[in-house]
C-alpha cells in the first residue's frame, strides 16, 4: 500500500481547498439568503475529513519516503504547492470557527506558522536561485494567497494585526508579481501547455481572496474590497471565454484547480451583494454561487468515477 505514497504530493490540498471553499460561501448564503445552512456545514465537514487524511499520509511520507517529500520541496514548481496545505488550515479554522474557538485558534496559529517558513523559504529560492522567464507561472500566487487567508478567522480570533501584516504583504506581493505572470503568458515562449492550463485560475483566486481579506480586516465593503472582488470577476471571464482551452483532455487531480477560485469569486460577490443588494450585483453573486456549486460537485463525482474505475480495474485485472 505503501507504493502509492510519492503520488500523494501537497497539491492535492487544492481538494480540500475547494470543498472548504463551497463549504464557506454556503454559509455565507445562508446568512444573506435565508439559504439552508446544511449543505455548507457537510462540506465543512468533508473538507476536515480529507484534510486530516491528507497531513496524516504527509507524515508517513515524511517517515516512509522522505527522499521524495524534498524532491517535491526542492521543485520549483512543486514547492508553492505547499502553502495549499497551509490555506487549507486558515479557511478549515474559519470553519471551526462557530463550533470550536480552541481548535479554530490552534489550527490557524499551526498554519500561520507553517505559511511564514513556506513563504520565506520560496522567496529565498526565487532570489538565490538562477530563473528562466518561463519558469514564470500562476502557482507563484499561491504563496501570496496563502497570507491574505488569515484574515478569514484572524480577527475573529484575536488577531487583526498579525492579520493586517500579512493581507497588506500579500497585496504588494500581488501587485508585484501579477504583472510579470502576465508578460510570462502573453509575451514568452514556449505557451502555457494544455493541461497546466487549470493553473491559470489562480489569478482569480488571489484577487478575490484579498477581496474577502479586505472584508473581514475592514468589517465591510469598500472601494478596495470592490476593486479586487471586480478584477477577480474580470479574470474569470477571461478564463471562461477560454473554456476550450482550459480543459485538459482527460480528467485529472489538476481539475481540482477550478474549484477553490470559484468559491473565492462567489465569496467575493456575496459579500458585495450584502453590501449593497442591487439587481447586478445579486445576479452575479447567485450566478458565482451556483457555478461554484456546480463546478465542485462535478470535480467531486469525477474523482469519485476515476477513483471507483480504477479500484474496479484492479479487482479484476489477472496477473501476467
Amino acid at each position: 500500500m505503501f507504493k502509492h505514497l510519492p503520488s500523494f504530493t501537497f497539491d492535492l490540498y487544492s481538494a480540500v481547498m475547494g470543498m472548504t471553499g463551497l463549504g464557506l460561501i454556503w454559509r455565507a448564503a445562508a446568512g444573506t439568503y435565508a439559504l439552508p445552512a446544511w449543505p455548507g456545514e457537510t462540506s465543512l465537514a468533508l473538507a476536515m475529513a480529507v484534510f486530516m487524511v491528507l497531513t496524516i499520509t504527509q507524515i508517513v511520507r515524511l517517515l516512509i519516503c522522505r527522499e521524495a517529500v524534498l524532491a517535491e520541496w526542492r521543485s520549483r514548481a512543486g514547492k508553492n504547492f505547499f502553502c495549499a496545505a497551509t490555506i487549507s488550515g486558515f479557511l478549515l479554522a474559519t470553519g471551526l470557527l462557530p463550533y470550536s474557538i480552541t481548535l479554530a485558534r490552534l489550527l490557524w496559529v499551526t498554519a500561520v506558522c507553517a505559511q511564514l517558513l513556506f513563504l520565506l523559504s520560496t522567496f529565498r529560492r526565487w532570489v538565490i536561485d538562477p530563473l528562466e522567464a518561463h519558469e514564470i507561472n500562476p502557482a507563484w500566487l499561491i504563496p501570496m494567497v496563502g497570507n491574505a487567508s488569515p484574515a478569514f478567522a484572524g480577527v475573529e480570533l484575536g488577531y487583526p494585526g498579525l492579520s493586517k501584516m500579512l493581507l497588506f504583504s500579500a497585496i504588494l506581493c500581488w501587485a508585484l508579481f501579477m504583472p510579470l505572470i502576465l508578460w510570462r503568458i502573453v509575451f514568452v515562449r514556449p505557451a502555457t501547455p494544455q493541461k497546466a492550463m487549470p493553473g491559470l485560475a489562480i489569478m482569480v483566486s488571489a484577487p478575490a481572496v484579498i477581496a474577502v481579506g479586505l472584508y473581514c480586516i475592514y468589517s465591510g465593503v469598500n472601494e478596495a474590497v470592490e476593486f479586487m472582488a471586480w478584477t477577480a470577476l474580470f479574470f474569470a471571464l477571461i478564463l471562461l471565454s477560454l473554456w476550450r482551452r482550459m480543459l485538459p483532455e482527460a480528467f485529472s487531480r489538476a481539475w481540482w484547480g477550478f474549484t477553490f477560485p470559484s468559491t473565492a469569486l462567489a465569496s467575493a460577490l456575496i459579500r458585495i451583494d450584502g453590501a449593497a443588494t442591487t439587481p447586478l450585483n445579486h445576479s452575479l453573486a447567485l450566478a458565482a454561487l451556483t457555478f461554484a456549486t456546480c463546478i465542485v460537485l462535478l470535480v467531486i463525482g469525477l474523482t469519485l468515477k476515476q477513483w471507483i474505475r480504477a479500484n474496479r480495474w484492479k479487482k479484476y485485472a489477472k496477473p501476467v
